[in-house]
């Protein structure tokens, strides 16, 4: 039982890895294609497409709650699998909408709703099959990120670049891919009860929702973690939504005046390069010292969002592409430290009967204090300049190192759960 759990485990994590890659990735399309989609489809503000982004992240952080509880309460194989069909089937659909409002239905709220059932049974899931490399597992998961973000941007470049319609290829593409996904999933999943048979598990029973969110509450640093989280949400949905449209910006306002395909590839590239060392480095050093230094994890997060802000804001100000670069692989630097432990950190004050539901609660609170960023920064870019606006909420990253630093010197050593 324990070599095929050991081999499982390991299956299990590639699974999701890419289930978390075809999710970014069609959260990027959007941000990549965005002046496509514009033009493709005139007569809204950038406010309003802002507002799109900001609908999907207030759907996310509203419904997941419920995904939490329903990790609890149903087998959490099945959580992950109707998300994905939910959301891929919505992406797929998004490529034939009209309008704004088509858009915001389809792209803002139905993909929302799908992508957020699956994150608090997946992280659950690797949590209980992993123990001596959590961090290590739960970094590798976090990468799908990173290339889906990359894969979908340099993508939908090129097809901007090929058509002002190519950005409904892109969503019926990667749709398409994740509804064929979903099949591999119910195949390959194990279906597996809330608690697997782990002596680490033994003899716990599944906490309600309720029990959950009264034993984060009851826990500050949970509660700062939460809140670092959602500070750290609004800031990069910011940069991811509307860099690659101030990169196509003329010199006048800030920009390097670059092609479709450039824009959307300079814009995460060298970001997500500086995020693949940081959470490489910080997921092996978090797993070697934390027997012996407990609080690694959570210093990890915050020194992440210190080196962060600074990067953030002097990127958009660099007289050049090369510096401008430089400074986008030093912010995806501090970003990946941030996410080597993301969930791991918030696994330390956290009892393993509780996980699954106080992922809903954390990434509830983290997307309803994020999601107002993008359609705020358009405003902002509207009126003023998308340089100025990007450069103001690099705060966020700054706001959240303080409030984990806070965390890790007056609660944590009280709050650990051993």
């Amino acid at each position: 039982m324990r070599d095929r759990d050991s081999r499982y485990k390991w299956v299990m994590l590639a699974l999701l890895a890419f289930t978390y890659f075809l999710m970014h990735a069609t959260r990027q399309i959007f941000n990549a294609s965005l002046p496509d989609i514009k033009a493709s489809l005139p007569g809204t503000s950038d406010a309003e497409w802002g507002f799109t982004r900001t609908a999907f992240l207030f759907a996310y952080g509203l419904a997941v709650p419920l995904a939490g509880i329903a990790a609890d309460m149903l087998r959490r194989k099945w959580v992950v699998v109707v998300g994905a069909l939910l959301f891929s089937a919505s992406v797929f659909g998004t490529g034939f909408v009209g309008g704004f409002a088509g858009m915001l239905v389809m792209y803002g709220l139905v993909n929302g709703i799908g992508q957020c059932m699956i994150p608090a049974s997946a992280s659950s899931l690797i949590a209980q099959y992993h123990h001596e490399t959590r961090s290590t597992a739960l970094s590798i998961y976090q990468t799908g990120l990173y290339f889906g973000i990359i894969v979908a941007s340099a993508l939908a470049g090129w097809l901007g670049a090929v058509s002002q319609d190519g950005w409904r290829y892109a969503f019926w593409g990667f749709g398409a891919i994740g509804v064929a996904w979903t099949f591999a999933l119910a195949l390959l999943l194990r279906d597996t009860p809330p608690l697997v048979r782990h002596p680490a598990a033994a003899g716990e029973e599944r906490a309600s929702f309720k029990e959950a969110a009264l034993a984060m509450v009851s826990r500050p640093t949970a509660v700062l973690l939460t809140f670092a989280f959602g500070m750290l949400v609004f800031g990069s949905n910011c940069f991811r939504t509307f860099l690659p449209l101030f990169m196509r910006q003329g010199p006048e306002l800030g920009g390097f005046s670059l092609s479709p395909a450039s824009a959307a590839l300079h814009s995460v590239v060298w970001f997500y390069a500086g995020s693949f060392i940081g959470i490489a480095a910080g997921a092996r050093l978090s797993d070697r010292l934390a027997s012996r230094f407990p609080a690694i994890r959570i210093n990890m997060l915050w020194i992440g969002l210190a080196i962060s802000a600074p990067a953030m804001a002097a990127m958009v100000y660099m007289p050049n592409l090369a510096l401008c670069c430089v400074m986008t692989f030093v912010f995806g630097l501090g970003g990946g430290l941030f996410d080597c432990s993301l969930y791991s950190g918030l696994f330390e004050v956290v009892a393993p009967r509780y996980r699954a539901a106080a992922m809903g609660v954390y990434l509830c609170g983290a997307f309803l204090i994020g999601c107002p960023a993008t359609a705020v920064l358009g405003y902002v870019g509207e009126r003023f300049s998308y340089q100025h606006g990007i450069a103001i909420f690099a705060s966020t990253y700054a706001i959240g190192a303080v409030a984990v630093l806070a965390a890790r010197l007056m609660f944590f050593s009280r709050d650990r759960v051993e």
